[in-house]
């Protein structure tokens, strides 16, 4: 922003992102100061406004967890205080059902499930297991039948 489009005071309505390389060290200090003084002063805003209207966030947030998505008009409504019939709400109350790759064995999946300490397996049952079991894959070649 200071360096492409000029948005400094103390710089100018300047582009100095082509020739930033052979700006002096004065200069180039200038540009950092200029980036700071702005990301502070952003951060400060944010940090207000957040603050100020704590309240709103919070009646937004609970909103969003009992709608899951909210579009502009939805928003306004809810920071009115309205209730939205119309829209349907989430059910965090079901069981939520996860994905076999993202289990962990001896999970179940549904939300609050536990493993038994009798399926709990750990490495080094796994490796003793995988020394003892027979291979269930066929050796390659002919397919097990006998030759003549």
């Amino acid at each position: 922003m200071v360096t492409q489009l000029g948005m400094s005071e103390t710089l100018g309505n300047v582009n100095l992102d082509k020739v930033y390389e052979r700006l002096s060290t004065e200069t180039r200090v200038q540009v950092d100061r200029e980036v700071r003084r702005l990301i502070e002063e952003g951060r400060i805003r944010a940090t207000k406004i957040l603050t100020e209207r704590r309240k709103d966030l919070d009646v937004l947030a609970k909103a969003l967890v009992e709608y899951e998505t909210l579009n502009k008009e939805e928003i306004e409504k809810v920071l009115k205080g309205e209730k939205l019939p119309e829209k349907l709400t989430s059910t965090p109350s079901a069981p939520i059902k996860l994905p076999e790759s993202l289990m962990l064995p001896g999970f179940t999946g549904d939300a609050g499930s536990t493993p038994d300490a009798d399926d709990a397996t750990t490495d080094a049952d796994a490796a003793d297991d995988s020394a003892t079991n027979e291979p269930s894959v066929p050796p390659a070649g002919n397919g097990g039948e006998a030759s003549t």
